[in-house]
């Protein structure tokens, strides 16, 4: 159910719905509009319960921004109609489309009665509908709603039977569907069936038919985050739930008809991830991922899935490719630059990150 103090902020956020220009470093005064192109978006923290969602330029130097009701976690993009979508973070009650060259809100929509939304969601490959990840709020039935655009995002149906706790999906290029599912029942933020997980990477047709479904050995590793590598393979990220001491690979990668394989690298390096994978992605050579809790990010070679570098970066978060060079936000505001292991430059905004970005392709 949504409260009356949801419905608060929601409100709030609509009447608030204009885009923040943005002021030029070290200057007083309201710039000019921008000229700079809109490249990746994600979300921002901007003070205490203050969240926004942020337009950016490729070097993650902000363009233009818009308030959230709370806090924000994943983003969809529909380039060819210049639409965006944030998903409130987990267990979630509104999202929210904007137009992202004009910096407006088009839409916040809240989650349907005895629903939630958990994060994350995805357009199809040609921008007609929207996947999202969403539960039941009594048992965390995994749900995909799908909403059509061209009717102004009304739901149009949901896919389901696929288990607990879906958090990201991303869409393959062939139009499948792929979904990380956690396989935890959760009360608000608190996990109610850690015995009895049931985690998977799940398949799911256009059509919301299930294609195939894949297991980790560890069923203490629920599987969170998703990217492909522009091809076939799916990259997992995991959260371990299991003992504390515990520190299995968090990161795997797989390919439909194939099994479920592990990337590489040592206990102790895998301790500093803090039993969590945030966002991930690949390169021709590399494949990264962060670790927001960890404070930091690994960089494997996509040759022999080996980790060749471990770096720190406070509250590392989201990380995009644009033309084969990763781009890594930060929660402090460094904004990292790397094409490869250990030839990375650092550079500085005035954004305090949060969670994921994703790209404008």
């Amino acid at each position: 159910m949504v409260t009356d103090q949801a419905r608060r902020r929601l409100l709030k956020a609509a009447l608030f719905g204009a885009a923040t220009p943005m002021l030029p470093f070290g200057c007083g005064s309201i710039s000019k509009p921008t000229l700079r192109t809109p490249a990746l978006i994600g979300c921002a923290l901007s003070g205490r319960e203050r969240f926004n969602v942020v337009v950016a330029d490729q070097q993650g130097q902000p363009i233009s921004e818009l308030p959230l009701p709370s806090r924000g976690h994943g983003v969809a993009i529909n380039a060819p109609v210049g639409h965006a979508v944030v998903f409130a973070r987990r267990p979630g009650d509104y999202l929210m489309v904007f137009d992202y060259q004009r910096g407006e809100l088009i839409q916040l929509r809240q989650a349907d009665a005895r629903r939630h939304y958990y994060g994350h969601g995805v357009y199809s490959s040609d921008g007609q509908w929207l996947y999202v990840t969403e539960g039941d709020r009594s048992t965390s039935r995994g749900i995909i709603g799908v909403y059509e655009v061209a009717t102004g995002y009304q739901k149009r149906d949901e896919f389901t039977g696929f288990g607990l706790g879906p958090h990201e999906v991303i869409s393959m290029p062939n139009g499948t569907l792929a979904i990380g599912v956690g396989g935890v029942h959760t009360h608000g933020r608190e996990p109610m069936n850690l015995d009895r997980m049931r985690p998977s990477l799940s398949y799911v047709s256009s059509q919301g038919h299930l294609l195939d479904q894949i297991t980790l050995a560890d069923k203490k590793l629920s599987i969170r985050h998703l990217a492909h590598d522009g091809n076939k393979t799916v990259l997992c990220g995991q959260q371990y739930r299991g003992q504390t001491e515990g520190n299995p690979a968090l990161l795997s990668m797989h390919t439909q008809g194939e099994g479920m394989i592990d990337l590489q690298a040592e206990p102790e390096q895998w301790a500093r991830f803090n039993h969590y994978i945030a966002s991930i992605a690949a390169t021709e050579e590399w494949i990264l991922a962060t670790s927001p809790r960890g404070n930091c990010y690994g960089i494997w070679s996509k040759r022999d899935l080996k980790l060749v570098e471990l770096a720190p970066l406070p509250d590392a978060s989201g990380v995009v490719v644009f033309d084969n060079v990763f781009r890594v936000s930060s929660g402090a505001g460094s904004v990292i630059s790397q094409s490869n292991p250990h030839d990375k430059t650092v550079l500085r905004s005035s954004i305090q990150w949060d969670n994921h970005w994703n790209a404008i392709v």
